[in-house]
């Protein structure tokens, strides 16, 4: 009998010490919304802005990764395009008073400032005048953003709407953008 009293307490310590363990985990701040204000860089715009809203509803998966990753591996970024267009969205791109575009890929990673650094992806939409025309810009159907935030939600970041992602001969992800460096992203901070 008191070996089984001495066998209850240690289970039941055990238990204690993996639910603290499990409760001091710290869980991504999700949903998350994020304020920020998108400069041009080059082109014809540089130099002008306007205010961008992100919207991180949900993290994409460990496995979800892998099998993006290789699917790009495999099949291109054409396949990649493809599955994303089966994908749920994870969340919401959109400047200031519009809809935007929803992304299909988030995660979020512990940066050097002891924040938060979040990465959104998504198959952006392809417009008529786009496909009737034949651009080149169809060649880069990824749209990027980056942000790097501290603590208390408030950083920078980058937002490239128009890519093409592929692997090197290395082995390394390479990502191109259309034309012109990223939209730079200031003043960014937490909504909610």
């Amino acid at each position: 009998m008191p070996r089984l009293k001495h066998l209850a307490v240690a289970m039941t310590l055990t238990l204690l010490i993996a639910v603290s363990a499990h409760a001091q985990e710290p869980k991504p701040p999700v949903p998350a919304q994020y304020a920020a204000t998108a400069f041009a860089q080059s082109g014809a715009a540089a130099g002008k802005s306007f205010g961008l809203t992100i919207y991180v509803d949900a993290l994409t998966s460990n496995g979800e990764r892998d099998e993006l990753l290789g699917i790009l591996k495999q099949k291109g970024q054409s396949g990649l395009v493809d599955k994303f267009a089966d994908m749920k969205d994870v969340g919401r791109v959109a400047p200031i008073g519009g809809v935007g575009t929803g992304m299909r890929f988030a995660r979020m990673f512990p940066n050097k400032n002891g924040g938060t650094r979040i990465i959104m992806a998504t198959d952006r939409p392809i417009s008529f005048p786009e496909l009737y025309q034949g651009t080149r810009s169809r060649d880069y159907p990824i749209g990027i953003i980056v942000l790097d935030v501290d603590k208390d939600g408030k950083g920078t970041g980058n937002f490239a709407p128009l890519c093409k992602v592929k692997f090197n001969k290395k082995g390394e992800l390479e990502i191109e953008n259309y034309g012109q460096k990223p939209f730079r992203l200031a003043n960014v901070y937490r909504e909610k």
